[in-house]
């Protein structure tokens, strides 16, 4: 393996981490979220108010995202 393809191969890697430690944070953020609606003991009425914040256009926009960065393989 040369040197190119060692740096391309590193470059591919650091990429990988990068997406992996931002999905990590977005899934500790929301388990915090859910945390707290467990211990306010109105769980249901927050989660749909926090949905029902969220603009329909940027929701769509992340259900595109998500689609597309997940794929599943059988």
């Amino acid at each position: 393996m040369d040197n190119t393809e060692q740096n391309a191969l590193l470059k591919d890697l650091k990429e990988d981490l990068r997406e992996i430690k931002e999905r990590l944070r977005a899934v500790e953020k929301e388990q915090r979220i859910i945390r707290e609606d467990l211990l306010s003991g109105e769980v249901k009425e927050r989660m749909q108010k926090r949905i029902l914040e969220k603009h329909p256009k940027k929701i769509k926009e992340l259900k595109e995202k998500i689609d597309k960065e997940i794929s599943i393989k059988i």
